[in-house]
């Protein structure tokens, strides 16, 4: 079957004139030409669309190199505080070891209940006053809060010299300490409530 199709072909090119056979030959040169030109085009922009996608990876791996360190570093600084944020602290406990360690007396604390920060965290503050102390005395006992293996700082400081001994401070200060907020299991009505919206 395939030699009666090529012998149909061979007598169909033999039945062709001359000027015909030549512009048969022209058609089929010009087609081979216009693949291999298409074929080349597409070659060429699958080629330079891959040089850009390398070339953006490469890029992006330069940046992944430089900003790693600080990236791990910026981590290191998370887990650390994360660790001490995890350490709960009895704060009027912390403040008075702190001062025994510094001789600052505690003349009046107070304690503020407990308040939310943001959905995670809880704040837990005291209002001091301390008797009268040298600056000294002050920064020695202020790096002691600060500086402890718990977090705890200060938010607020009043200092005020006394009229009759201005080496001595009358200070009033507030400490304050964040750590987890204790998750509340949700009430039987408020689940119920969840399901019938549901």
């Amino acid at each position: 079957m395939q030699l009666k199709g090529i012998d149909a072909a061979k007598d169909k090119w033999e039945r062709l004139t001359q000027r015909e056979r030549t512009m048969v030959g022209l058609l089929g040169i010009t087609a081979c030409v216009m693949v291999s030109m298409v074929g080349s085009f597409v070659i060429w922009n699958g080629l330079a669309t891959l040089e850009e996608q390398t070339s953006d990876m490469q890029t992006a791996l330069d940046d992944i190199k430089v900003k790693r360190e600080v990236y791990l570093r910026d981590k290191e600084k998370a887990r650390l505080l994360k660790a001490r944020l995890g350490q709960p602290v009895k704060l009027q406990g912390y403040l008075e070891d702190a001062a025994k360690a510094t001789s600052v007396q505690i003349r009046e604390s107070n304690e503020a209940p407990p308040r939310l920060v943001g959905t995670q965290y809880e704040e837990r503050s005291v209002d001091i006053q301390l008797r009268p102390l040298t600056i000294d005395m002050l920064a020695n006992f202020l790096k002691r809060i600060e500086t402890g293996s718990s977090m705890v700082i200060v938010t607020n400081l009043l200092i005020r010299t006394r009229d009759d001994k201005h080496k001595d401070l009358d200070v009033q200060m507030t400490a304050v300490t964040y750590q987890p907020a204790e998750k509340k299991e949700p009430s039987k009505d408020a689940a119920k409530k969840k399901e019938d919206k549901t």
